[in-house]
């Protein structure tokens, strides 16, 4: 019987250049990988759509050397990652999702059909050496690294291949992560989307403005009556975005749209343009990306009404009116000024004026110099106390780990010990990279904090779940480097460490208000000053609490607090930071 080997679907990026509305999934499986395509020999990601009564066809297309198939094709990872939707699944095709130097497809399940995950690349022989996990919404471990379930042969296999998993998770979005125990760079990954609701999320709308001589900053939030200069004072109740949004023509440089995270979905911007000398529609963007797009001053400079809309990337009008978002806004003529007065006319008000301002400011200035030195000279000392005690801080984080290590080389275990000092490796440095920085972002700060849980994992076997507010941005908050990591590390050490595997540590990022809460909380048998006094652990806690207290005085308008409860069934840790998300 002769094989039926379907073309491939090339493309720069898998999500921006590959969906088409109306491209329905039908009986197939879909996988990735990269080949020269020698009709231009540009060597590009592609993916390959085998029927799923013949799987095996995608190791034939893997040999084939036709024209339109390219040449020199391997799969995009040794796992050789298969995906199977139902077939009646219709634009399905997500944007790439960045995982530090690896991206992972996503698919967008606009019913509540499953999804099927298998893995061509892994067999009787090496089926031991990999594990997945699975991540819901971006928040919660689902599935914790387990070993792959089994090996199947279905869909017209000639041996038998990884079956991963079948999925489903209505409304939500699943990352389902697969890597080998042998070498973390043999790894890849899905995301399956089940939202329904993907309408643009607009957060801030930025107005930058041209300099003037008052010396106000040039940009600023349109949501804020109070600085946007009266151009707006109705707002939408659900997006909060401005609904009579008007302004004089030339007087403003740039809009700054800021969006929620879209990982999953691309976005195209266009600008509807009604003046009394025309009426078109612009494409500002096809393809974002992005969590932000500008829209430049050469866009509207003219008087007239405008309409911003955005949505899922294709043609205008190619989505539901509710899946759409519109931004509108009028562009109005210069204003008339009634009377204009001559530069001679002004001068001698505009000398009096100035004379006024610079004898007053003279005044001002002689009765707070010494003020303003004493309060600059106490806040250097403070930011010098303060770098003394974050630089305390690596080398006791340092040793902990290091005394870690030890005691897995005094039991002998090389090959843990090996592992944990790989991992401790990577630990340092991150940890290192930030350490002439006070302030570091809280995506950072979660993934040293989640580098080193994986770490005293190897050893201690214990569960942790980090949780952050959706409403929080993590690549955009800062907060203090490693202000977390000595609560965690009392958690693990005291709290979940003597349960033998059955603990659990938990990090909780919430916003509250202008609070930024950060919690530890472990289930252990309770931890108090008393039990580690005299004891290393004591020392990171007396660093932070130093920190804590120099922080206020640096950051005086952002107070921050730290609460330890102690308790029969565990300890929680609650760090606050007031008027932080201001």
């Amino acid at each position: 019987m002769k094989r039926i080997i379907l073309p491939a679907v090339c493309c720069l990026s898998f999500g921006a250049f590959g969906q088409r509305y109306g491209y329905i999934f039908d009986r197939t499986i879909h996988f990735e990988f990269v080949s020269t395509d020698t009709r231009m020999m540009v060597r590009q990601p592609a993916t390959f759509t085998a029927r799923d009564w013949d799987v095996d066809g995608v190791w034939d297309f893997m040999k084939a050397t036709d024209v339109g198939a390219g040449k020199d094709k391997v799969p995009k990872s040794p796992l050789f990652l298969g995906v199977k939707l139902d077939s009646s699944v219709k634009d399905y095709y997500g944007t790439p999702i960045k995982s530090i130097s690896r991206s992972y497809t996503s698919y967008l399940i606009s019913d509540s059909s499953p999804a099927i995950l298998i893995a061509m690349g892994i067999n009787k022989d090496n089926i031991s050496d990999y594990i997945y996990h699975v991540v819901e919404n971006d928040s919660v471990e689902t599935i914790p690294w387990s070993k792959i379930p089994r090996l199947e042969q279905q869909y017209g296999a000639k041996r038998p291949y990884g079956f991963v998993g079948q999925f489903q998770a209505p409304g939500r979005q699943l990352v389902v992560e697969v890597r080998s125990v042998k070498d973390y760079n043999i790894r890849d990954g899905v995301v399956f989307d089940w939202r329904k609701d993907l309408k643009p999320v607009v957060s801030q709308m930025i107005i930058n403005v041209p300099e003037d001589a008052s010396g106000r900053i040039p940009y600023f939030n349109v949501n804020y009556p109070k600085m946007n200069r009266g151009w707006a004072t109705k707002f939408d109740k659900q997006t909060g975005l401005p609904l009579n949004f008007a302004f004089p023509v030339d007087s403003v440089e740039q809009m700054r749209l800021m969006f929620g995270h879209h990982e999953s979905v691309g976005y195209s911007v266009y600008l509807i343009k009604k003046t009394p000398a025309r009426t078109d529609t612009t494409a500002v963007r096809m393809f974002l990306l992005e969590d932000f797009v500008d829209i430049e001053k050469k866009y509207f400079n003219e008087p007239g009404k405008y309409e911003i809309i955005i949505q899922r990337m294709l043609e205008l009008g190619a989505w539901p009116e509710d899946q759409m978002l519109r931004i509108p806004f009028e562009v109005q003529p210069p204003p008339v000024l009634d009377k204009r007065v001559s530069v001679k006319q002004a001068l001698p008000y505009l000398g009096a004026t100035l004379g006024g301002v610079a004898l007053l400011f003279l005044s001002y200035r002689r009765v707070n110099k010494n003020k303003l030195a004493r309060s600059l000279q106490a806040r250097q000392s403070a930011q010098l106390q303060l770098k003394s005690v974050r630089s305390q801080l690596n080398p006791h984080f340092m040793f902990n780990a290091l005394t870690s290590i030890q005691n897995l080389m005094n039991k002998n275990d090389t090959k843990a010990a090996n592992h944990y000092l790989a991992k401790f490796a990577d630990l340092t440095r991150e940890v290192l990279d930030g350490g002439d920085r006070e302030l570091i972002s809280l995506e950072d700060e979660l993934k040293i904090l989640d580098d080193y849980l994986q770490m005293e994992q190897l050893r201690f076997g214990f569960q942790y779940h980090i949780i952050v507010d959706g409403g929080i941005n993590i690549a955009n908050t800062e907060v203090p480097g490693m202000l977390l990591q000595p609560f965690v590390e009392n958690a693990v050490k005291h709290g979940v460490a003597p349960l033998h595997g059955q603990g659990t540590v938990r990090i909780r990022i919430d916003k509250d208000n202008k609070d930024l809460v950060l919690k530890v909380t472990d289930d252990g048998r309770g931890f108090n000053k008393a039990d580690i006094a005299g004891k290393a652990s004591a020392f990171g806690i007396k660093l932070s609490e130093e920190r804590i207290l120099l922080l206020n005085k640096v950051y005086k308008g952002q107070p921050s607090s730290l609460h330890i409860e102690p308790g029969a069934e565990g300890t929680t840790v609650t760090v606050r930071l007031a008027n932080w998300m201001a």
